[in-house]
């Protein structure tokens, strides 16, 4: 029986600029091993370009594994040490899981909405 190869999806992200230190990140697919380091790569540019204020939307993320938490556990890493804040929104019922089961909802700050996460910070 012949196996076949399903490819894995990519990430779509998508950035939204707020102000000059503030911008939204949207994740579209599954954030694991096959699109973890892109999710970091566009954390690393949006720090790079100033951004210290970051909303990630998870709105349309169904599934987080191990590799995409220490994604998301580099980005909080990267902005900490530029004093910046990296804000987690939207989170799907397996995230919250997740996050429930691993802690890291007291290491997260964690909203409903990108836009309850946005009112958040200073002006």
């Amino acid at each position: 029986m012949a196996r076949k190869e399903v490819p894995l999806a990519a990430m779509d992200i998508t950035q939204t600029t707020i102000d000059d230190k503030t911008c939204l990140i949207k994740l579209d697919g599954t954030l694991n091993a096959a699109s973890a380091d892109s999710v970091k790569e566009t954390l690393r540019q949006v720090v790079a370009d100033g951004k210290r204020q970051i909303v990630l939307d998870l709105a349309e993320v169904p599934f987080i594994d191990s590799s995409g938490l220490t994604a998301l556990v580099s980005g909080k890493r990267m902005l900490n040490a530029e004093e910046g804040s990296l804000k987690l929104a939207s989170l799907q019922s397996q995230a919250k899981l997740l996050f429930n089961l691993t802690m890291f909802d007291q290491i997260f700050e964690l909203y409903d909405t990108p836009d309850l996460a946005l009112k958040t910070f200073a002006s």
